[in-house]
């Protein structure tokens, strides 16, 4: 147990501490307040993002998307319609070019007058036989025309080159009109024109 003389002691010791903490802190500047809160300022991102989270922003988000969808599928089904026309007009055209190339030749073959050669070389012009109406009376050399843009590569290649062996038939042609039917019909012209179908059929066939 302390002694009164004790206690005094560490009394008075403790008011000496107690007097030098005051004294430092009294040397000591207090510290200086804090600088208030900067405010945050959102950018447009955010901002953006959040009237996009809103009923507002999330209504025209999907009127948007909505409009821009519809006519997206409806370019899809444009182009689709195109393509399909495009496919059966390709195929219509060359099964009548065919038709016409294969009739020519068989006629050409049984050829003996120009009268005979004149009615074999009347399929560069219309077809004798309306298997495609709309296409009777096209020329082969128009048929062709249509058919090109259809194709690419090298069959568009072999197109040109049936189409100008098509024009010097049309030349050929002309060049037997002058002459009467009832003629016999020259050995050298006819394999000329038999020659000239039979490279147009060859071209036709390779696409």
């Amino acid at each position: 147990m302390l002694t009164d003389d004790e206690l005094k002691r560490i009394a008075a010791e403790e008011h000496y501490r107690h007097s030098v903490r005051k004294a430092i802190e009294a040397q000591v500047p207090p510290p200086e307040p804090a600088p208030p809160a900067v405010p945050v300022k959102h950018g447009f991102g955010k901002k953006l993002f959040e009237f996009l989270n809103s009923s507002v922003g999330m209504w025209l988000l999907s009127s948007v998307v909505l409009t821009g969808g519809a006519a997206f599928l409806q370019q899809i089904q444009h182009d689709h319609e195109i393509a399909q026309k495009n496919r059966e007009d390709l195929s219509s055209h060359k099964f009548e070019i065919q038709h016409r190339l294969d009739s020519m030749i068989f006629l050409l073959r049984r050829a003996k007058t120009v009268g005979d050669a004149k009615n074999a070389l009347n399929g560069v012009f219309k077809s004798a036989i309306p298997l495609t109406p709309e296409l009777q009376n096209r020329s082969l050399a128009s048929l062709y025309l249509s058919v090109q843009p259809l194709l690419a590569g090298t069959d568009k290649e072999r197109t040109a080159q049936a189409f100008e062996l098509v024009r010097q038939l049309e030349e050929s042609e002309l060049l037997l009109q002058a002459q009467p039917d009832d003629k016999a019909l020259d050995a050298a012209e006819l394999e000329k024109l038999t020659k000239l179908t039979k490279a147009i059929q060859k071209l036709h066939f390779a696409q």
